[in-house]
């Protein structure tokens, strides 16, 4: 496939798929959570390779000031391949479209090159408790 994956808006897909996803990279599965977390999202984005799941991005906004991007991961199988940038970038740009003001994410500093070359150049000081 070229360098731009087709991305899907509110894809109908299982929560367990999501969760397998997060199993594959590396994080905290969070079996049997996903599909109460997908319901009450905003929206979520994905990019399939055939019938499997191989990025997403979740989606917590109040559809007008704020989008807040969380989750963004790709199957470590497709990395390098500009999995993460397509579903980013579709993202940004349905969001912004519907009239959003403000598209933030939280990242590691090592992933800081990345979303600046997306356009996040804004930086704020963020608190977290986990």
């Amino acid at each position: 496939m070229g360098s731009e994956w087709p991305v899907e808006r509110g894809a109908d897909i299982s929560g367990q798929a999501v969760e397998a996803l997060r199993a594959a990279v590396g994080w905290d599965a969070m079996w049997g959570c996903y599909d109460r977390i997908l319901k009450r999202s905003y929206t979520h984005f994905t990019v399939m390779d055939k019938s499997r799941l191989i990025g997403f991005l979740n989606v917590i906004s109040d559809g007008i000031g704020d989008a807040f991007l969380v989750d963004l991961m790709v199957h470590p199988d497709f990395r390098k391949r500009k999995v993460g940038k397509s579903i980013l970038m579709g993202a940004i740009a349905g969001l912004k479209g519907e009239g959003i003001k403000s598209v933030q994410v939280v990242f590691s500093p090592e992933l800081e090159p990345f979303f600046r070359k997306c356009g996040f150049s804004t930086q704020m000081k963020a608190g977290v408790i986990e």
